[in-house]
């Protein structure tokens, strides 16, 4: 078994996100039964419909027809990420949208994007951006303020936040990523 540092990529916890035209399905993975590919992308649908909620592994899995253990590892085998990343992800995604988006405060959209302690919601926030959610918004007001006029913040590319919020240029990003 292969032991993976998520920390190493900077967000602690998380695995890295597939690059766009790499396959998504591992080789490794032998789905037999195209049935049951179906059914996790069914459970994974509703798990997306839901992600402002609070849902249980089981009732994940129960959309999947299989045990909860079984459906947590095929999930992850066959998506790369687990049922809770796939989560997290949805949730922190939405409330970047909110936060460029509205004027709400951090705390209601906490709450929105199915959050149940502020706390927990930007210690999350902050591991998987690197910025507060108040700093988050502060940093694309100051950089893309201008342009509100003509068109709402709804989202800020991750190429921009990198080059304008984390300080290094596009080739340091790209030797660092091709360097062994």
């Amino acid at each position: 078994m292969v032991r993976v540092d998520y920390a190493e990529n900077g967000k602690e916890g998380m695995r890295p996100r597939p690059q766009p035209g790499q396959e998504r399905i591992p080789s490794c993975v032998r789905l037999s039964d195209p049935a049951t590919l179906a059914r996790l992308c069914r459970a994974r649908d509703w798990l997306g419909d839901r992600f402002h909620e609070r849902v249980s592994l089981a009732d994940s899995a129960c959309q999947a027809y299989l045990s909860p253990f079984y459906f947590s590892r095929l999930f992850t085998e066959v998506f790369g990420e687990t049922p809770h990343e796939f989560v997290t992800r949805l949730r922190i995604a939405r409330a970047k949208r909110l936060l460029l988006s509205d004027h709400s405060s951090v705390t209601d959209i906490c709450f929105e994007v199915g959050y149940e302690s502020l706390g927990s919601f930007s210690t999350r926030f902050h591991t998987l951006t690197g910025l507060s959610p108040a700093a988050f918004r502060r940093e694309a007001h100051r950089l893309f303020g201008g342009f509100r006029s003509r068109w709402p913040l709804y989202y800020v590319p991750a190429c921009y936040q990198r080059f304008y919020v984390g300080g290094e240029t596009p080739q340091e990003s790209r030797s660092a990523t091709s360097a062994p």
